[in-house]
Order: structure tokens, then sequence, then C-alpha cells
């Protein structure tokens, strides 16, 4: 099959127009867009921050519209994290802002952090806590992704923070297993998942098996590249597919294999935010023919085939 590319713009977008960073993307060769809700969510005179939010939405939708260029999953703000002493606060109303923009967007895909604990998990009684806590708090927002027809899609953490230590838990969410049990316990067909490989290969995990175990239930993906954990950098690096040390072959291997048919969505950082527009255009082009020639590679190859 052919497969639609899609990027995301979070990296760039502020520091120009929205309508600008959108024909970026549409300029780069992009077939649909990931659109940065969390982005324009932030800080408090961020557009969805302000009483005339929808007019902002409108517009978008208006560029989306003139430009050719769909929106095909959005990110959702993350700004809560789960309290130290585990006392529950309901979601905040900048998350129903974002549902509620994201289906004027005209997009259903809507992709959501798991609520993370930003302490070191000594046990598995604080790991069940924290799983305890998100099932309740993606639980309350249920009502609002069927009144707006919406997918929230979790996606796969990483211990960004490095508050596990050698030898300890393993990080909560960066496992198959882990995602799938939320996405059960949360109970629900508007429920699914997101890949990101970039943070699936810093936490050592195996990325064609997560795909494999995902299956039908995954509804979105992040291809993202680095070289695993490099502490103390910061590893969460967002390289172009091919840049990194990830086998796009295998990932490639296996999506197919699952008869995965959503877009192929990267979000590129790298130093996109330093260079020139014109620059930047360039880079974002040659990402998306990376893209499309790593697909193409792999659905060459015929099913059953040895490689």
């Amino acid at each position: 099959m052919v497969y639609q590319i899609s990027s995301a713009m979070s990296s760039f977008c502020r520091l120009t127009t929205t309508q600008q960073a959108m024909q970026t993307i549409a300029d780069a060769g992009f077939d649909s867009l990931d659109f940065p809700l969390s982005v324009y969510a932030r800080g408090q005179h961020a557009p969805l921050q302000q009483d005339s939010w929808r007019e902002w939405v409108r517009t978008v939708a208006g560029f989306s519209k003139a430009l050719g260029l769909p929106i095909t999953q959005a990110h959702c703000t993350y700004e809560q994290t789960i309290p130290e002493d585990f006392h529950y606060v309901a979601p905040y109303e900048i998350y129903a802002r974002c549902m509620e923009a994201c289906h004027m967007l005209g997009c259903r895909q809507l992709v959501f952090h798991p609520m993370l604990y930003m302490h070191t998990i000594e046990s598995e009684q604080v790991k069940q806590r924290i799983h305890d806590w998100n099932i309740r708090w993606f639980t309350e927002l249920l009502p609002l992704a069927e009144r707006f027809d919406l997918i929230i899609s979790l996606e796969n953490t990483f211990d960004s923070h490095h508050l596990q230590p050698a030898g300890g838990l393993p990080f909560i969410y960066t496992r198959a297993q882990d995602m799938l049990a939320l996405m059960h316990g949360i109970g629900s067909s508007r429920v699914q998942i997101c890949l990101d490989t970039g943070h699936a290969n810093i936490s050592g995990q195996d990325i064609p098996a997560m795909i494999r175990a995902y299956r039908g239930n995954l509804a979105t993906v992040h291809l993202n590249d680095n070289y695993g954990r490099i502490s103390p950098i910061y590893e969460d690096l967002h390289l172009f597919p091919g840049y990194g040390q990830i086998a796009w072959a295998e990932v490639f291997e296996a999506l197919r294999e699952i008869r995965f048919r959503a877009p192929l969505n990267i979000e590129p950082i790298a130093q996109l935010r330093t260079v020139s527009p014109g620059v930047r255009t360039i880079q974002l082009r040659a990402a998306a023919q990376v893209l499309r020639a790593l697909a193409a590679e792999s659905t060459a190859v015929a099913p059953g085939c040895a490689r």
C-alpha cells in the first residue's frame, strides 16, 4: 500500500504565524498535519486560553482547508501530573477546550500522555496507585470524547527525568503491557494507542514487538529516531527516521504485518528552531523523502518473503 505521511510542527510553530508554519509542512510535501494544540494551550497568552479561542480554531481550520493539508492527529495539552500524595485532581478546563478544538479541526485522533508521577516509583503498590489514578482521570474524559467523536490515543512514555534508579522498577507506561493495561482499564472503544518509537528506543523496548502486541489497537504513530539512553544528554532528540539507531526496516515490516493504515507521522525537532525558514523547509522535505522511501522499501517486499 501507499502510506500517507504526516508531520508535526510543534518545534517551530511559535517562531512564525500558525498559517506560515502550516505552509511549511505543506511545502515540504507532507500529506497531512499533526497539530500542536499542546503548544497553543500553554501560557496565559496562548490562543486556547483566550475567550475568543473558538474563533481562532475556526481560522486554523480555514488554513487547513485552503492548504489542502488535513489535520489527521493533534496533541492534547499536558498540564497535569499526579500529586506526590496521590490526591485526585480532575482534568482542567483546558483539556475540554483541546478536545472541542480537535473536533472543530475535523480531526478524530487526539494524543494524550498518561498522567505521570514525577517521583521515584519504589514499589508495585505505588505503580498500581499511578495506574488507578490514570484510569479515573481518563474515564472522566470519555463523555467529551463521545460528544466530540474523538479517539483518545495514549502515548507511551520514557523516564525523561531519570527518576528510576538502575536496577529498580521500570518507569511506568514504557512497555506495551502497561499501555494495553491502561487502555483496557479505561474500558472504552474511544481509547486506543499511539506508539512513539523514540520513547520506546530510549526505554530499551523491542519496537516491532510492541507494534505486534498493539495490533488493531494501534491508532497512530510517532516515527522518531534517536540513539537510545545517552544520559546525561537529553535523549528524546526527535531525529528524522534513519538518522539514529532504530532498525526501521523491522519497524515497517511490523506495521505492514498488522495492516497499519493510518498516516506515518514524524515529530521533527533536531535543529529546526535554529535555522532559517528556507533551510527548515529543505530539511523537512528531505525528511519527507526519507519517510516515503522507507515505507516504499517495506511495501515492495511481498508478504512472507525473506529480506
